[in-house]
């Protein structure tokens, strides 16, 4: 084995001074080169749907200076707001109530090994059914309506949540949970203080989860059953024979992700700032 000279192992990690400076003390990149970084990668995407625009038929891509065109004439009208207002209801009614239904069931299966071990296939075999393979039957039942949507994007979102709410109190620190019961804590106070803040964390990431999905759920049922929103502009526009229109509303769908991604880790930053991954962030 040779020796490791002291002196050349301190100097290695100068050998990266460009990338130390940049990414600051703290080891995170700084500021002004994150920005330029995501201001370069806008213009390149920018750039390269141009391009793409131009070689293929603009009947079915559109260029970028179509599409800002239409989103000129299209947003300040009534329709626009309107299906993103509709969209939006269900997308909201759906989250609402599969976390009203995911939360409670995924802690009362977690908390017992038994229960976990006989709901195992049920639930891996059920969340793995697409949602939009029920459409045909659901619209059958309800009809083209927003109760048709909010249950199709129940049925879908449920599942994040479950598992995750499943799996946070079937994981609570052993040493903690025998604890409460070497001090005959009260059921009431082991709910709210020890299975409640340990199981936070993960059941937060299971609702982030299930509203990205709750989101392409209500986008692709108003495509397939017309119903009102912005599957249905998209679909209309299409008909049309509108394409720039359309990638209005299909870049509206994206911005909604990305917004209601980013506005749930947030909430769940301020929410849990005493988590150890929050406390690192900050």
């Amino acid at each position: 084995m040779t020796a490791i000279d002291p002196v050349a192992a301190a100097e290695r990690p100068r050998s990266r001074g460009g990338s130390n400076r940049a990414r600051g003390r703290s080891g995170r990149i700084s500021m002004p080169r994150l920005i330029a970084e995501r201001i370069g990668l806008v213009l390149l995407v920018l750039v390269a749907w141009e391009v793409t625009a131009r070689v293929l038929d603009a009947r079915a891509i559109p260029g970028v200076v179509a599409v800002w065109e239409a989103a000129l004439t299209t947003v300040p009208t009534p329709a626009f707001w309107a299906a993103l207002g509709a969209t939006l209801a269900g997308w909201a009614l759906g989250m609402l109530i599969a976390a009203a239904i995911g939360i409670p069931a995924g802690m009362l299966i977690g908390a017992s090994t038994i229960a976990t071990t006989m709901s195992q296939g049920i639930v891996d075999f059920l969340r793995t059914v697409p949602a939009i393979m029920l459409v045909p039957l659901v619209v059958l039942l309800m009809g083209s309506t927003l109760e048709m949507k909010v249950t199709l994007i129940v049925i879908a979102s449920v599942w994040p949540i479950l598992i995750h709410a499943r799996y946070a109190i079937g994981h609570v620190d052993p040493v903690a949970r025998d604890s409460v019961g070497v001090f005959r804590v009260r059921a009431v106070d082991r709910v709210a203080f020890l299975f409640i803040p340990s199981a936070a964390p993960l059941v937060a990431t299971g609702i982030r989860v299930a509203a990205t999905v709750a989101l392409m759920v209500a986008i692709g049922t108003e495509i397939v059953t017309s119903a009102p929103g912005i599957g249905q502009q998209i679909l209309l526009a299409q008909a049309n024979s509108n394409p720039a229109r359309a990638f209005v509303f299909v870049l509206l769908s994206g911005l909604l992700g990305v917004v209601i991604n980013l506005a749930f880790a947030a909430l769940e930053r301020r929410a849990m700032f005493w988590h150890a991954a929050n406390r690192r962030e900050s």
